[in-house]
């Protein structure tokens, strides 16, 4: 018995601590060293240390409507779809980049299709996938980031909280823009001033230009063409998030609107 279980056990008797242990289930041949103690102290500090930053950048999430949503790859029903084959496809590219992305691998990703085809839920799958590997992730609603950037000249109290989003939304480790685009309405308007420098500064803020690669990761869920986006924003920022890699691109073409996907 170690010298640690002796003093825990002071004032106890020796049957006593060993009826204790046969009852908790503890070989008391087998107890951990003080390092081995010391490092699950360590590591219990680090996953609440996790969990404290994933709550962070959750609590500066942008939801549209402000209601949180959820979904998980076990929610992908392929069957809902005319085109099971693609739907099965595209979930399969979503986990396999989910994947990547929990490994280290930092790039970005578009998915792209109509309404209601489930980029969001696939967008959100991922994020769900990443959260469990320790990864910080954050998901902006970009109409809803317009509308408070646009309500901020009536209630100048939401300065402050929009610096709080920008700043999440540079330094998260996976960060959804959804609906990218419908801020720029039917007619690809360029988007607000105020819009276009804060997306353009928190793009910046997430490439390391010395290496030319992406810090972080940046997963885009649009209606809109690559062509189509550059006539609402500046064309660099365009470039800067749009993946050339086909890998990292879903492309929903086939699959039609079905909300519940």
């Amino acid at each position: 018995m170690t010298e640690q279980m002796m003093n825990v056990g002071a004032g106890f008797s020796q049957a006593q601590i060993r009826a204790l242990a046969k009852a908790k289930g503890i070989d008391l041949n087998h107890l951990p060293s003080k390092e081995e103690l010391d490092q699950r102290t360590i590591e219990m500090a680090k996953q609440k240390l996790i969990k404290q930053k994933q709550s962070w950048f959750k609590h500066e999430s942008l939801y549209s409507g402000n209601v949180e949503l959820e979904f998980t790859f076990a929610d992908w029903k392929p069957e809902l779809q005319e085109n099971v084959a693609q739907a099965k496809a595209i979930g399969n590219k979503a986990f396999k980049i989910a994947q990547q992305l929990s490994t280290g691998q930092e790039f970005n990703v578009v998915m792209l299709g109509t309404p209601g085809v489930g980029k969001t839920s696939l967008a959100l799958a991922i994020l769900n996938q990443l959260a469990k590997s320790g990864k910080t992730t954050m998901f902006v609603s970009t109409a809803e980031l317009l509308k408070l950037i646009n309500d901020k000249f009536e209630d100048r109290s939401l300065t402050g909280k929009i610096a709080e989003i920008k700043r999440a939304m540079t330094d998260v480790d996976v960060l959804v823009l959804d609906d990218f685009g419908t801020e720029g309405g039917l007619k690809f308007n360029p988007v607000h001033k105020d819009m276009q420098e804060l997306m353009y500064q928190v793009s910046n803020a997430r490439v390391d230009f010395k290496n030319n690669h992406a810090k972080g990761s940046t997963i885009i869920t649009t209606n809109n063409t690559k062509a189509q986006l550059k006539l609402m924003y500046e064309p660099k920022f365009i470039d800067r998030v749009f993946p050339n890699n086909p890998e990292h691109q879903l492309v929903f073409s086939e699959l039609k609107g079905v909300r519940q996907v």
